[in-house]
């Protein structure tokens, strides 16, 4: 069920993890953020992993370890499982565009998907 998840989450809350230690904030990746690193606690093999993972974020071995353990305390705990993917799902459906930019946000099934910014003049399909 989320063990899909769980490496993309490792790899975003590494790579992340330092500004948001530093930054805090109300993001919902700080949120993901805050859920891990409350359960994890402090001094545990759990919480070791993760500061691993966030100090050296290119290392793939540390940001394994962490989804390993990220992924065995989402298996035992079935209400931090919902918390995190609900909380991943969130930091991940909503994009922030600034200028000229665009999100594109897409969820379900489809055979074709078609995104459009502005159109002048006529469209056909």
């Amino acid at each position: 069920m989320f063990e899909e998840v769980v490496p993309a989450i490792a790899s975003a809350l590494s790579a992340q993890g330092s500004e948001l230690l530093v930054a805090g904030g109300k993001s919902a990746f700080a949120s993901l953020f805050e859920i891990v690193r409350a359960r994890f606690g402090r001094d545990t093999p759990e919480a070791e992993s993760l500061a691993a993972a966030i100090e050296h974020p290119a290392d793939t071995d540390r940001v394994e370890e962490f989804a390993r353990h990220l992924a065995s305390v989402m298996a035992e705990d079935p209400a931090f499982a919902r918390q995190v993917t609900t909380a991943w799902h969130d930091a991940t459906a909503h994009g922030s565009a600034t200028g000229a930019a665009v999100v594109n946000n897409f969820s379900g099934r489809a055979d074709q998907v078609v995104q459009t910014r502005t159109v002048r003049g006529d469209i056909r399909f």
